[in-house]
């Protein structure tokens, strides 16, 4: 009589197969997920286009000033290292003396417009307010402190006469565009630049602020020498600011339908989404859950930012997908009431 007898060989053979191809599984399941959840989804308008950083100071007196250096620092980093074409648009800076050298690096508002398309697609996950815990540089006792600061992601679209674009919000002129504005619903203001700066500051009348009567929104800008060029970036921050906020109003009524009806709510720009930690060196994601222990390369753009991002991105496709669900049931339910 033959007895079968198990080789302990081929058994761990076996269990190191099984280990391999069940990793090869999961991954190519996780990518096979992203690809029917991006599929459902329906393209954002705003994706393919350029766009524009917005950060300013939050809650924390100078030292949030600080952090918006920061984070300014931390997106040129990241850009450089994607290839994406970044200039700085505005810079308003604090005025600073000799003895007063903790306020060297607070800026009071950067917009950085990234140039390449398809960043608005990539940095959106970026908008809300950013907290950071650290000892400032003029605390005596070591005792530590939390700032915050906001960072908007706007759309842009600077090229007025670009007619390869096929996006029909980009036109200028059209009223249903998110991107027009009536000439008459602006203000424009000239004034002497103030503040830091070259010898032009406060001999020319280069600075242009424009107001939006309607929404009371206000653009000023003063960093190039000429009027005409300060007045064409005024006007592309403002078309993006009026562009994001018709969005965001659009998205909030639908929001609302959706906790009223499903329950399914959404984190705003408002919300606190990501906190840097210097004495842990930890960063925390609040929307993701991801916490990684690696700040410097954070702040550097490295690749523990873009793992931060990419789980965010994730976030956000599940929390559309959710969305996405709650509008067919809200749908659903209206019609059976029909």
């Amino acid at each position: 009589m033959a007895v079968n007898e198990q080789d302990p060989s081929t058994d761990a053979e076996l269990r190191t197969l099984a280990a391999e191809e069940i990793e090869t599984t999961s991954l190519r399941l996780s990518g096979l997920s992203n690809d029917l959840q991006n599929s459902l989804i329906p393209a954002d308008s705003f994706a393919s286009l350029p766009c524009l950083l917005e950060i300013r100071p939050g809650a924390g007196g100078s030292e949030a000033g600080l952090f918006v250096g920061d984070l300014l620092r931390m997106y040129q980093a990241y850009c450089k290292r994607h290839n994406l074409r970044a200039i700085i648009v505005k810079l308003d800076t604090a005025s600073t003396t000799k003895s007063s050298k903790s306020t060297a690096d607070e800026i009071h508002e950067a917009i950085l417009e990234i140039e390449t398309p398809g960043a608005y697609g990539i940095l959106k996950c970026e908008a809300g307010v950013h907290r950071v815990q650290r000892v400032p540089a003029t605390e005596t006792q070591g005792r530590t402190h939390t700032s915050a600061a906001s960072v908007l992601v706007l759309p842009s679209f600077p090229d007025q006469g670009n007619e390869s674009a096929d996006s029909a919000e980009a036109n200028f002129d059209d009223p249903s565009s998110d991107f027009y504005i009536n000439p008459s619903d602006v203000r424009t203001d000239v004034m002497r630049a103030r503040g830091a700066g070259g010898q032009h500051v406060n001999t020319t009348d280069s600075a242009i602020r424009l107001t939006h009567t309607p929404t009371a929104t206000t653009v000023s800008i003063q960093d190039a020498r000429s009027q005409h060029k300060n007045r064409q970036k005024a006007w592309r921050v403002l078309r993006a600011k009026i562009a994001q906020m018709r969005r965001d109003a659009r998205e909030e009524e639908k929001a609302k339908l959706r906790v009223s009806v499903i329950g399914v709510a959404r984190m705003g720009r408002g919300d606190k989404i990501r906190t840097y930690n210097w004495g842990q060196q930890r960063v925390t994601d609040h929307r993701s859950g991801v916490t990684v222990m690696s700040l410097g390369d954070v702040l550097e753009g490295g690749g523990s930012l873009v793992g931060v991002m990419e789980s965010v991105r994730g976030w956000m496709r599940e929390r559309d997908v959710e969305a996405l669900v709650a509008d067919e049931e809200a749908e659903a339910k209206r019609k059976k009431k029909e």
